[in-house]
């Protein structure tokens, strides 16, 4: 069975330990994760979009299994989001999205997301 993990991990470079205990504990397929900066993880391809000033209050990445094929989508949105196609046992589609609670969201470009 494919394991998928979604975390908002509130700063990466603080949680790397437990995002790499997590991955060798479960070794999941994919994991999407929220409020990350710049990092890589043996044996996953990283699909991220950032934050505009690179803040670790932001900023959204997914990690997809390197021996899973993957190919990241184009999504033309202002979101904090990454998407991505990734074959399982079907084709299944992965997205990571970040609303910053402070942050009014606008509900049309949500439904464009979708």
């Amino acid at each position: 069975m494919a394991t998928f993990v979604s975390w908002n991990c509130r700063g990466f470079k603080n949680k790397s330990m437990e995002l790499r205990n997590l991955v060798n504990k479960h070794r999941p397929i994919c994991i999407a994760l929220q409020e990350t900066d710049k990092h890589n993880i043996r044996h996953y391809k990283i699909f991220s979009k950032h934050h505009i000033d690179n803040r670790a209050s932001g900023g959204v990445a997914i990690l997809a299994a390197s021996d899973i094929p993957s190919i990241p989508l184009t999504l033309n949105t202002n979101l904090q989001a990454v998407a991505i196609h990734i074959q399982t046992q079907s084709l299944v589609t992965v997205c990571s999205l970040y609303l910053p609670p402070s942050e009014r969201v606008n509900q049309i470009e949500l439904n464009n997301l979708v």
